[in-house]
């Protein structure tokens, strides 16, 4: 039975998170991990975990989030844990030679010190090799923990020298779920998990006063889109390219207008269980009985198209306008 810790915080990573657990309670710590996954995985929050874990004074095998270490650590200012991140593009040898030669000293307060490299796979050449040789002779007591997305662009040999920890994208139902827990409104909570990466953006984005009232007005467009005419085009000029913070989360703004398609569909389709939006549902059921199933899958190919201009410059507002039309039209 898993008691209750600390690392149950990483409940989106249950298993690696038990694993490590055992492995501090149990004294057979690795000297190197890497973890392994997706944007949003967790992997840094699983490091942080690991690090006052290591050096909390108060639990074995765990952290008390009280302790002077724990809260040291957290705020990034131990003495012993250094944390790694590439400077500009790329992780540079310096990077690797200074840890080095900090590493060379003594613990300053125990018998252990933990390096955390961010974006591992970001390596030059030469600072990969210079990793190497200090995986291949590590000092006594000291703990590597490289972080990656990209597992395939590090070296085999540094790979072979780690204990890789594997994190799958956590479910957006568990994503969500959670932050209903936390209480974040459902609709609110779903919509959040649907479009972000993990828990730590989601809770962010519905923390954010300004995500909710991005959300109403992209509702507010569709209803203008499907209803009232060319006054959709009033609504992208005076509330959208004018709102103080839609103009720089346009992006976003089409993510959430995209799934917002997407559970029209959802419903035509007899599928109610999987829409997102389902605080929306009378909303929904109103909209969706307008359009044909072919009308909502080329205005999901539309809202593609656009958010591709505008990534590559085009003129924010004649794309949005263009969007508006094509989207009346089907």
């Amino acid at each position: 039975m898993w008691d209750k810790t600390m690392w149950q915080d990483c409940f989106e990573q249950k298993q690696a998170a038990e694993f490590l657990h055992r492995s501090l309670r149990n004294s057979r710590m690795a000297h190197a991990y890497l973890f392994n996954g997706a944007r949003g995985a967790g992997k840094r929050k699983m490091a942080l975990q690991l690090a006052k874990a290591i050096f909390c004074v108060k639990r074995d095998g765990d952290s008390c989030e009280v302790c002077d270490n724990c809260r040291r650590i957290t705020n990034g200012n131990h003495p012993d844990v250094h944390w790694i991140a590439p400077e500009g593009a790329r992780i540079k040898i310096k990077q690797i030679e200074d840890l080095q030669k900090e590493f060379s000293y003594r613990a300053v307060e125990s018998n252990h010190k933990v390096y955390v490299m961010e974006e591992a796979d970001k390596m030059t050449g030469e600072a990969a090799n210079r990793l190497l040789k200090f995986l291949e002779e590590p000092p006594q007591g000291v703990v590597a923990v490289l972080l990656t997305e990209q597992i395939n662009s590090i070296l085999p040999t540094i790979l072979s020298r780690c204990q890789i920890i594997t994190l799958a994208a956590p479910m957006e139902e568990t994503v969500a779920a959670q932050l209903i827990e936390e209480g974040i409104k459902p609709g609110l909570a779903r919509t959040a998990a649907r479009i972000s990466s993990g828990l730590d953006e989601a809770r962010e984005l519905c923390q954010a006063e300004w995500f909710a009232q991005l959300r109403n007005l992209m509702i507010q467009l569709s209803e203008d889109i499907m209803e009232r005419g060319t006054y959709a085009l009033i609504t992208i000029h005076d509330k959208l390219l004018k709102h103080e913070k839609a103009s720089d989360k346009i992006d976003l703004f089409l993510d959430l207008l995209l799934l917002w398609f997407r559970d029209l569909l959802l419903f035509l389709l007899g599928r109610e269980s999987q829409i997102t939006n389902n605080d929306q549902m009378e909303t929904i059921q109103k909209q969706a009985m307008r359009m044909s199933q072919r009308k909502l899958v080329n205005g999901m190919g539309t809202i593609l198209v656009t958010k591709n201009r505008l990534a590559h410059y085009a003129n924010l507002q004649l794309s949005l306008e263009d969007m508006v039309l094509r989207l009346q039209e089907g």
